[in-house]
C-alpha cells in the first residue's frame, strides 16, 4: 500500500474510533438525562479526522527524521504552503528534505570522495543518490553525469568536503 493509502487507512480508522466513544459517551449522557445535539456526532467525528491529519503533516518529518541511520545529517528542508491546508500559510509543513550518512563516504586513490544523499519525499519514496566529490578542484559529479563547478555554499560539498582539502 502506498504511502497515500495509508493516511487514508489511518484517518478512516481515526474517524471509526472517534465515532464510536462519541456515540458511546452521548449514548451514556442521554441516558443520564443531558440532551445532546445530533450534530455534534459528526462534528467531532470530523473534528477528530482533520486534527489527525494535521498532526500527521506536521509530525512526518520528525518520524523520518528519527529513522535515520546513527550520525546521519539534513542538508536541507523543503516547507510547502497548501492551499487545502490554509494554516500553513502561517506555519508551513516540511513536505521533504535531504539527509547524508556520514558512514557512506568512500575516498577514491586519485583523491575523490564518493557519497550517497537520501532524499525524502511527504507522500514520495525515498531516493538514494551517489554522488562523487572531488573536493580539491571544487567539482561534484552527480550520478550518471559530467563533472560541474560545485556551489561552495552546497551542503553536501561542503559537509563531504569539510577538512579534505590539503
Amino acid at each position: 500500500m502506498t504511502g497515500v493509502g495509508v493516511e487514508v487507512l489511518g484517518v478512516v480508522a481515526v474517524g471509526i474510533g472517534a465515532a464510536a466513544v462519541l456515540f458511546a459517551s452521548f449514548h451514556a449522557l442521554r441516558k443520564a438525562g443531558i440532551e445532546i445535539p445530533r450534530w455534534l456526532l459528526p462534528a467531532g467525528i470530523g473534528l477528530a479526522m482533520v486534527s489527525y491529519s494535521i498532526w500527521s503533516d506536521y509530525s512526518w518529518y520528525g518520524r523520518a527524521v528519527d529513522r535515520l541511520p546513527a550520525g546521519s545529517e539534513i542538508l536541507l528542508v523543503g516547507h510547502k504552503k497548501q492551499a487545502w491546508a490554509p494554516w500553513t500559510y502561517v506555519f508551513p509543513v516540511a513536505v521533504r528534505f535531504a539527509a547524508f550518512d556520514p558512514a557512506t563516504i568512500q575516498d577514491d586513490s586519485d583523491g575523490v570522495r564518493h557519497g550517497q544523499i537520501m532524499l525524502f519525499e511527504r507522500r514520495g519514496q525515498t531516493l538514494i543518490v551517489p554522488q562523487d566529490f572531488d573536493c580539491e578542484g571544487s567539482r561534484i559529479r552527480r550520478a550518471g553525469a559530467d563533472w560541474t563547478t560545485a556551489d561552495e555554499s552546497d551542503p553536501a560539498f561542503l559537509r563531504v568536503c569539510s577538512g579534505a582539502r590539503g
